[in-house]
């Protein structure tokens, strides 16, 4: 690994000037040996090596680790096993919970020991990083402190962490060592390293606990009845057939029996829309006002089966898209713990910050009045559209982390991009929110310094910089979801991509012949050019000009390749898809899109007749029409919503003149948002009374005069977006 050597004494709590206190190491010797009994269990054993292995990291001394204790000798007692009264003296280790464990020293010997099975592991990566100084930021570079004289005063620290369950999805939490040394325990490690909070499946299981492709073409009842028609595509169970709680009970006590280790059992909707709509299962959510009505009563009859026979093994199902809201009357089993899903919400804002996060705070308060066995959150905190845009959401992880804890949420997932590969400050936000699930009243903001400081050295203050220019965007009124594209934000103007810009390049300057923090400052560099190469797929030219475009995609492709990137996104389908991200880029270096227009409006549509109805600019140009200046060059997209402000149920339209020397026919795509109508001279060309928006999602031709060509684009807006592309193939 790669190390940050400190060359001063780390913590004031290690050498401060004490009477009682005594040197483990001095002049990179020691007196002390590491004692864990040969009746420790595995994770013990292992906690003793590693610190063994990095007590000589720091000060060049290998203590021996010893399985007898002489009289007189002086000792580090690693667990509880054969540790003498006189320094365990009324502690009971069945007290201790499976990862709680205690520091304690009288300034002479030293005992860490902890619950089983994590406890005592757990306990020395809390006395190597609160007392030592050790950090781990990423699976390359952690921070070692290096001296010969590691003092020891009296210590008296016992801690567990604030949330039985800690798991994330980035790449970090996939590599063991990581996720040990960061107190972290979803990841599946093994019983030598005490185990893990296993969740098996981990989601989405209604197709595992009734397969499609086993019974639907015998049994089409057993799956959701969708707009009158049974189906098993993109679909649910039909939560109230009995034969199918009987099916997916017996599922249950298979994997029960087939996996013996596993923490919490999973009963979850699969991840699409799909619900039954039949009429038993409608009737109970109509009654219980909530979809969660007939997801509770499939699930608690599995749980009170499963309870009579394993009394103490727990299952949970997802709170999760439509069924969020809670049941009125029906409540989860005793042996239910209810995963609560914080999907549709601001990220730019803590959740007590911000009145669009209202809805899930009453969901949570609700659910907790209701559930016994706890409620753990399954919480999103990365860009699901696009994994590389910069994201600048410190703020919200920083304090809800705290938020759950102090509500008595008993477990985190925090959902990141793992299977994509590199997404923005992914490492970052690994670390950080790992330190807060252990220990959520640290002061985020710290973290992230320390974080910044540690792992860009010389190029940290321009680092720093940059997070500071992003968030300082994030005001009160600044609202984004989980699915944001970059023109959907306030922080990624020209202006501020071009600071950006000059302070990534400050960093580079700063990093200079030091070839690692050079390529890790590129990495981090890499959401800006994505961010410039998605305006340029949407038709925008003013970040990258197709003159620059070859030098721009081969530094990308670059990356992708060096990175081992698979994904850019949850939806594979567009731009997630990283060959389709190329193609479009490829398509648009193609095509000219018309970003400058004369825009005349709005005009009512509360009718939603207006796709057909006559407006003035459709009866010829007046110039005494009020007609705005429309250019922005940034996308291809003519976002009508940004001149006349968020609109519902009205018409624009928007004017242009073509100049060509011969008369010919050209090619147009375009993509509308809601409905368009295209005139070319006064003749009808083209008409879609509504769609999604995208570059060149239709096309059509048009033949165009020699000379000045009049175009005119009609555009119906029903609710949220208002726009179009328009661009000549």
């Amino acid at each position: 690994m790669m190390r940050l050597l400190v060359l001063a004494i780390f913590a004031a709590n290690i050498l401060s000037a004490c009477s009682q206190k005594s040197h483990l190491i001095k002049d990179g010797h020691s007196d002390y040996k590491i004692f864990v009994s040969d009746k420790a269990i595995a994770p013990e054993q292992h906690a003793a090596e590693e610190l063994q292995t990095y007590l000589y990291k720091v000060s060049g001394c290998k203590m021996e680790i010893t399985h007898q204790q002489g009289n007189g000798e002086k000792l580090i007692y690693i667990g509880f096993k054969d540790a003498p009264a006189t320094i365990t003296g009324n502690l009971n280790p069945a007290d201790f919970g499976k990862e709680e464990y205690i520091i304690r020293s009288d300034g002479k010997n030293l005992l860490i020991a902890g619950g089983e099975t994590r406890g005592t592991l757990y306990g020395v990566m809390g006395y190597l990083s609160d007392y030592v100084g050790c950090r781990w930021y990423t699976r390359e570079i952690t921070k070692i402190p290096s001296t010969t004289t590691l003092s020891l005063t009296k210590i008296e620290d016992r801690q567990k962490p604030a949330l039985d369950y800690r798991d994330m999805d980035w790449r970090e939490s996939l590599d063991t060592a990581w996720t040990i040394h960061n107190r972290l325990n979803g990841m599946k490690v093994g019983e030598a390293l005490g185990g893990s909070y296993i969740t098996f499946p981990f989601v989405h299981t209604f197709n595992a606990l009734v397969p499609p492709e086993k019974y639907f073409k015998t049994h089409p009842e057993y799956f959701s009845e969708v707009n009158g028609k049974r189906t098993a595509t993109l679909a649910q169970l039909c939560l109230t057939n009995p034969e199918v709680v009987k099916i997916a009970t017996a599922t249950v006590f298979d994997w029960i029996k087939t996996h013996p280790d596993v923490s919490v059992f999973s009963i979850d909707q699969n991840d699409f829309g799909g619900r039954c709509e039949c009429k038993n299962c409608t009737a109970l959510d109509n009654q219980e006002g909530s979809p969660s009505g007939s997801l509770l009563t499939f699930v608690n009859q599995i749980a009170d089966t499963v309870g009579k026979v394993y009394p103490t093994v727990k299952l949970q199902t997802l709170a999760y898209d439509y069924t969020v809201v809670p049941p009125k009357n029906i409540r989860p089993a005793d042996n239910l713990i209810i995963r609560l899903c914080h999907y549709d919400y601001c990220a730019a804002h803590p959740l007590t910050g911000c009145i669009k996060n209202k809805p899930f705070l009453e969901q949570l308060e609700q659910w907790k009045k209701i559930t016994k066995a706890g409620i753990t959150i399954w919480d999103y905190y990365t860009n699901f559209r696009n994994y590389l845009m910069p994201y600048p959401n410190f703020a919200s992880f920083g304090q809800d982390v705290k938020f759950y804890a102090d509500n008595g949420v008993m477990g985190l997932f925090a959902e990141g991009n793992a299977n994509g590969g590199a997404g923005e400050f992914a490492e970052l936000r690994s670390w950080v929110i790992a330190q807060l699930m252990w220990n959520p009243n640290q002061d985020a903001s710290k973290l992230v310094d320390e974080y910044v400081d540690n792992v860009y050295g010389k190029a940290a203050k321009h680092i720093a910089a940059y997070i500071k220019l992003l968030h300082d965007h994030v005001t009160p009124d600044t609202h984004f979801g989980i699915w944001p594209e970059p023109f959907d934000v306030n922080y990624l103007d020209q202006s501020t991509i071009q600071q950006a810009d000059s302070l990534f390049d400050l960093a580079k300057k700063a990093a200079a012949g030091d070839t690692a923090l050079t390529a890790r400052i590129a990495l981090d560099h890499l959401p800006l050019l994505y961010t410039k190469l998605y305006y340029f797929a949407q038709g925008g030219t003013a970040y990258i000009s197709k003159a620059a475009l070859p030098d721009a995609l081969s530094r990308y492709n670059d990356f992708i390749t060096k990175y081992h990137i698979t994904g850019l996104g949850a939806d594979t389908e567009t731009f997630g898809n990283v060959g389709k991200f190329l193609e479009k880029i490829q398509a648009a270096a193609k095509a000219t899109f018309y970003t400058d227009w004369l825009i005349s409006g709005p005009f009512d549509n509360t009718d939603h007749k207006g796709h057909d109805k006559v407006y003035p600019p459709e009866q010829g140009f007046d110039s005494t029409q009020t007609w705005k200046k429309y250019n922005d060059n940034t996308t291809g997209y003519i976002d009508l919503n940004k001149v006349y402000g968020p609109s519902e149920n009205v018409v624009a339209y928007a004017r242009r003149v073509i100049t060509l020397p011969e008369a010919k026919t050209v090619t147009f795509g375009v993509g509308n948002n809601d409905g368009i109508k295209v005139w070319m001279n006064g003749k009808l060309v083209y008409d879609l009374a509504g769609a999604a928006p995208g570059p060149n999602q239709h096309a059509f031709t048009a033949t165009l005069n020699k000379g000045e060509n009049i175009l005119l684009v009609k555009t119906d807006q029903l609710k949220r977006g208002w726009g179009f592309y328009f661009a000549e193939y």
